[in-house]
């Protein structure tokens, strides 16, 4: 026998009943453990040690389970408070986009009235209304970068969290 398929058959062993193994690699399993004793005695221990592994309960102490409790409670007020800054998010984008389309239209009525009030050609009218339209939205973005305070604090969510767990228990 080759090293190869002593590494071969206790690969497979040790996959046997976490993965799918192959009808062919389970037959060539079944006929190298037929014929290696040194195979056989490995695939034994290896069975035994899970029989040995599922029959022994294990629990949780009180202060593993508190503390994974803990943490998740904790993840959850942090995806609230992601999901409330995309709602507010989306909320500045639309607002941004409702006063840029308002701002447009209010410069194409306008600059209508100075190029004709004015003479004025159309290649200043344009440009001019381009960055009015573009005008509200960056102002919006600018002022929520300038913007440096959180919109929900962390400890005000974790203790607004820690007295709702009061009111439960």
């Amino acid at each position: 026998m080759t090293n190869h398929e002593h590494e071969r058959a206790t690969d497979i062993i040790s996959r046997q009943d976490v993965d799918d193994i192959s009808a062919r690699d389970t037959a060539w399993l079944e006929s190298h453990l037929a014929q290696c004793s040194e195979c056989a005695e490995y695939a034994s221990l290896v069975e035994h040690t899970g029989h040995f592994l599922r029959s022994v309960a294990v629990t949780a102490s009180p202060a593993l389970v508190a503390a994974t409790q803990a943490r998740v409670h904790e993840r959850a007020a942090q995806l609230r408070e992601h999901q409330a800054r995309v709602v507010l998010i989306a909320l500045s984008f639309c607002i941004g986009v409702l006063s840029s389309t308002i701002s447009a239209w209010l410069w194409w009525r306008f600059g209508g009235w100075v190029a004709e009030r004015f003479s004025l050609p159309t290649s200043i009218v344009e440009p001019g209304m381009f960055v009015a339209w573009l005008l509200p939205a960056i102002v919006i973005a600018v002022v929520m970068l300038a913007s440096s305070h959180p919109v929900l604090d962390r400890s005000v969510t974790l203790a607004m969290l820690g007295e709702r767990e009061g009111d439960r228990q």
